[in-house]
């Protein structure tokens, strides 16, 4: 989605303000939200990209991708039938289809504004995705982000018009909320194929979780983004299943004529209104409908399995959300006499990562201890040296433009939680690899690789000083087939794997370690996966769906029996077997998400194992060969802007400005250009800015010029102080550079800028000689340089009041003068330190500190100069924020009025203690505004601006006279923010505070104020 960035001191009139209304100016801001941002360029600058041409797409992909993007033309244009069908709408024109292999993720992504266009990622599912249940991922994805353009394209009436006339810009069905939109495209991937998350047993363990637990989410949940689990989950999962149920009940064409109705509607968020003039009903009252239905739905599914007699284990965690991979700590790398387990795990609290867990029960009254073994950014599944040593997979960049799947080596006991353990050995560079598993004599690893939509089953050899070689595909992998979690078996002979093969198929294979020769263990459409052995290597265990829930299967190897080892009522996944054999542990699940779960293995009380099932459609049938052209890819079609951009604010001279902006981007990335034309009634003549970007190089570069007219006060003609008019003319170039590390990042940039400037007094033919002198305007070319240099490790966290733990820092230099080329001289040195501290006693409460300062100086008579102070609320009110997007997003010194301070060089210095109030989560149904959390903070801050900066004033930074200094002021107070989403999509913090200023200058008896803000 793209919107053009707010300009400092934008805003409309306030006369103009206070005549709109509140509701429709934030409409028209959400639909600007809703424009698609610029592409994002592919990063690597050594990529070759070419083109497939079809009736209705044009497919552009990286040379190397040929397979994939020859497939997806090919059914794109399959596609387009059946979904124009499904939604009564055709696009008009080409959609253009981008396709990358930078991501390990499974994802897509589609937008209609400017043009239609779709981005898709080359890789498929993973181990454990909802994504998992197909018979064609690409045919999934591409009905999805179709369904997507097909259903969000369609427009008519006055928003029509309005594209006509500025270009394509408005789009009623993007504003709506997610779970319409993506609930849609989810019903719509089911219906043309035999799988899709409609059918996923995975999606529908989260909705039977949320009904028997009592945790339905709420219309208003689902409508914005809420914090409770499954988060983003939330509208794929919810809406699919209403809307389906809602097609079911009312008929194939239902959404079909809500997308159109909605589509022609110029006031945005009637969505209740739109589905009641085809229904009868509003989603309110549907929805309470849907709900009874569910309860029905999973009271009878209960029954069944309650029938056959549970078989469940016992918590073992209560972390909830994510917690993947458990694996029994062998004894060469115990810490007790008691078992214990390492597994992935990301709460959205603690820092994510493997974890380790002991099984020996704890004191009453206390919960289990875990301590962090590596910290990783992505899910990572733990093996064992014979050693002790651990291997896992970590995403790490590579050539500075990827981030991929590593394997890892730590040794024994050398982890530290902060995720630098000096010891830890990248054992793959950049070669996608994941999921490991080592050998029980420890020379041999086995992995997963990802490649082109594929993954292959490897293996290599693993020396005793970390090392691989060679690396070998174990059992050759068909084009896109998908290979997961290889497990070798306690002889180290054979080894487990579940593998995806075309037509819908995951299954258990066991291959001989020797030969490669393998056998099937199962092949049917349930979803069977995660195979671990026995430690006598008799029996292999594994997870399988067969039953419509995910439950642990035992399969004896000599004797080809299966029986049923668990039997819950939600589901059972990632099985581990203690090394006694006595023992089961497995992820669970609640409402809550992911947790572990044990239980005793009792061969007595395995159950026999049901059939799998029968009653899935066949496969969709090969899209039939569609007539393609390849051809070099070029920029020009998608580049040229499509839509005109209108801004009406004030202006420089004292009346409102018309601003006209229009953006292009290329589907690639590669290039962007730009152009602003500001128009004035009192200006001479118009300000003009021109800009390009380009992205194939190692640095994005930038440049822009322009033409700015101003006016311009301070100089003296005939004894009287006059304003005049200064043209200036200049060009800049700017180049930045990310340093990518795994939990952190260094950002370089450099930039010049030329600009030439001068100014014509207003003289008449009234010269007055006995006037004082007259001051003339500067004119001249002011050539200014700048470095930059920004570093940030700070972390996130779903409980604090921001960011609980990390630093951040960023420093420039600017300076001109004659070894620039300039008439004048000017230097600025600015800094900031961010440092963030969960507090001992709270992991929630944080203590955020942030320090900063700049000096300045030059003979350039308009030279840096820093305002400080508090909010301002004259000329920037809380409903000038919302109409226009500008916050009171900059402040250093709260309880004083804005730029009481000013100076060539400041400092300043705040303290925030940040504590979590609530987590309401809660709208108003289908209404668009949510609150989604309160949090507080007690403050200090303390700082100000000054013109002199002399020797003996360089005792303001010392510890003794900071607080002390006359030229440094300082207030404390408090604040509640209030999270909020607007219009659906629209994050803002809303800060209601008091601030109270220690000095003369302060505002009398302190300061109430409720503004938009950000924190920092």
């Amino acid at each position: 989605m793209n919107s053009s960035p707010a300009r400092a001191g934008s805003r409309a009139s306030r006369p103009l303000h206070r005549a709109a209304s509140v509701l429709s100016a934030v409409a028209l801001a959400a639909l600007l939200l809703l424009a698609p941002r610029p592409a994002q360029a592919t990063g690597d600058p050594e990529l070759a990209f070419w083109t497939f041409e079809t009736a209705h797409f044009r497919v552009h992909h990286p040379q190397g991708l040929e397979p994939i993007a020859a497939r997806i033309a090919s059914l794109a244009e399959t596609i387009y039938g059946r979904v124009e069908d499904a939604l009564g709408y055709a696009p008009q024109g080409r959609t253009e289809i981008l396709i990358t292999d930078d991501s390990e993720m499974a994802n897509g992504s589609a937008g209609t504004l400017p043009y239609n266009s779709i981005h898709l990622l080359a890789s498929g599912p993973d181990d454990l995705s909802t994504l998992g249940d197909y018979d064609d991922w690409y045919l999934d994805l591409l009905t999805h982000e179709f369904t997507h353009i097909a259903h969000i394209d369609n427009t008519s009436g006055i928003p029509a018009i309005l594209n006509a006339i500025v270009g394509k810009t408005f789009s009623p069905n993007q504003v709506q909320p997610r779970w319409i939109i993506e609930g849609l495209a989810v019903v719509s991937e089911s219906h043309h194929s035999s799988g899709g998350r409609m059918r996923s047993s995975m999606f529908d363990m989260y909705l039977r979780a949320d009904v028997l637990e009592d945790n339905i989410a709420g219309l208003d949940q689902i409508s914005s983004s809420a914090f409770r689990w499954p988060q983003g989950n939330l509208w794929y999962l919810y809406g699919s299943r209403f809307l389906g149920w809602i097609i079911d009940v009312y008929g194939p064409n239902t959404m079909r004529a809500v997308s159109a109705d909605y589509g022609a509607s110029l006031i945005p968020w009637g969505i209740n209104r739109a589905i009641r003039r085809v229904t009868g009903r509003t989603y309110v009252e549907l929805y309470e409908g849907w709900k009874d239905h569910l309860r029905q739905l999973y009271r009878a599914q209960m029954a069944a399995v309650e029938a056959r007699g549970l078989r469940e284990g016992a918590r073992l965690t209560y972390h909830g959300r994510t917690a993947l991979y458990p694996r029994f700590v062998p004894p060469a790398a115990r810490r007790t006499d008691a078992d214990e387990i390492v597994y992935f795990r990301d709460d959205g609290r603690e820092r994510p990562g493997i974890y380790r867990v002991s099984l020996a029960a704890p004191a009453p009254g206390s919960e289990r201890r875990e301590a962090l073994v590596a910290r990783t950014n992505a899910p990572s599944r733990p093996a064992f040296t014979p050693a002790g040593d651990l291997v896992f997979t970590a995403l790490l960049p590579w050539r500075n433009h990827y981030y991929r799947n590593d394997l890892v080596l730590l040794p024994r006991g050398e982890a530290a939680p902060d995720g630098d353990e000096p010891s830890r050995r990248r054992l793959t560079q950049g070669l996608r690899s994941s999921a490991p598993d080592v050998s029980p004599t420890g020379d041999l690893v086995a992995f997963s690789l990802n490649s082109k939509g594929t993954r292959y089953l490897e293996i290599a050899r693993l020396s005793r000083d970390g090392a691989l070689s060679e690396r070998r595909d174990l059992v050759p992998s068909a084009r896109f087939e998908q290979a997961y979690s290889p497990s070798f078996s306690p002889d180290g002979k054979r080894l487990a794997y579940s593998v995806w093969t075309a037509g819908g198929y995951r299954d258990i294979r066991v291959v001989d370690v020797a030969t490669g020769s393998f056998r099937q263990v199962t092949r049917d459409r349930a979803t069977d996966m995660n195979p671990v052995w026995s430690p006598d290597g008799e029996t292999l265990y594994f997870t399988s769906d067969r039953t419509g829930i995910h439950n642990v299967y035992a399969y004896d190897v000599s004797s080809g029996a299966l029986r049923q080892v668990t039997n819950v009522r939600l589901g059972a996944l990632h099985p581990a077997i203690s090394p006694d054999g006595k023992t089961l542990v497995y992820v669970g699940y609640t409402s809550r998400g992911h947790d572990l779960f044990a239980m005793p293995l009792d061969p007595a009380r395995f159950l026999p194992a049901p059939p799998p099932p029968g009653d899935r459609p066949d496969p969709a049938a090969e899209p039939s060969a569609a007539r393609l052209q390849r051809v070099p890819y070029n920029p020009l079609p998608t580049l040229a802007p499509r839509a005109i951009t209108l801004d009406y604010a004030p202006g420089s001279y004292g009346s409102n400005a018309l601003t006209v902006s229009v953006t292009g981007t290329d589907i690639v990335g590669r290039h962007t250009i730009f152009g602003e034309l500001t128009v004035q009634p009192d200006a001479p003549a118009p300000n003009v800015l021109l800009g390009y970007n380009y992205g194939r190089l190692p640095v994005d570069l930038g440049v822009r010029a322009y033409h700015n007219i101003s006016p311009r006060g301070g100089y003296r003609f005939n004894g009287r102080n006059v304003v005049y008019d200064e043209r200036t003319v200049g060009i800049s170039s700017g180049v930045s550079y990310p340093i990518r590390g795994e939990f952190s990042r260094h950002t370089l940039s450099a930039s010049f800028g030329s600009a030439a400037f001068k100014g014509q007094l207003p003289i008449g033919d009234k010269l007055d000689p006995y006037a004082p002198r007259t001051i003339l305007p500067p004119r001249g070319t002011l050539n200014l340089a700048h470095l930059g240099y920004a570093f940030s490790n700070a972390e996130g966290s779903i409980d604090a009041a921001g960011a609980p733990r990390g630093v951040s820092l960023n420093a420039g230099l600017d300076y001109a003068g004659p070894e620039t080329g300039s008439s004048y001289t000017s230097y600025a040195f600015s800094t900031a330190l961010t440092a963030y501290v969960a507090m001992p006693w709270s992991g929630d409460h944080t203590l955020a500190f942030r320090v900063a300062g700049a000096v300045s100086g030059g003979n350039f008579p308009r030279g840096a100069n820093y305002g400080v102070g508090g909010y301002d609320l004259e000329n920037l009110t809380l409903v000038d924020s919302l109409l226009t997007g500008v916050t009171n997003s900059s402040f250093t010194l709260r309880g004083y009025a804005p730029g009481a301070m000013f100076g060539r060089s400041y400092f300043s210095q705040t303290f925030e203690y940040r504590v979590p109030v609530l987590q309401p989560d809660r709208g108003l149904v289908t209404l668009p505004i949510y609150l989604r959390r309160i949090d507080a903070s007690l403050f200090l801050d303390h700082g100000g601006a000054f013109n002199r900066f002399e020797m003996d004033e360089l005792a303001l930074f010392t510890r003794k006279s900071l607080l002390y200094s006359p030229q440094l002021h300082a207030s404390v107070g408090g604040e509640l923010w209030l999270s909020l989403n607007l219009g659906y999509v629209l994050s803002s913090q809303m800060r209601f505070g008091y601030a109270y200023g220690l000095s003369d200058l302060a505002i009398p008896g302190g300061q109430f104020y409720f503004v938009a803000t950000n924190s920092f």
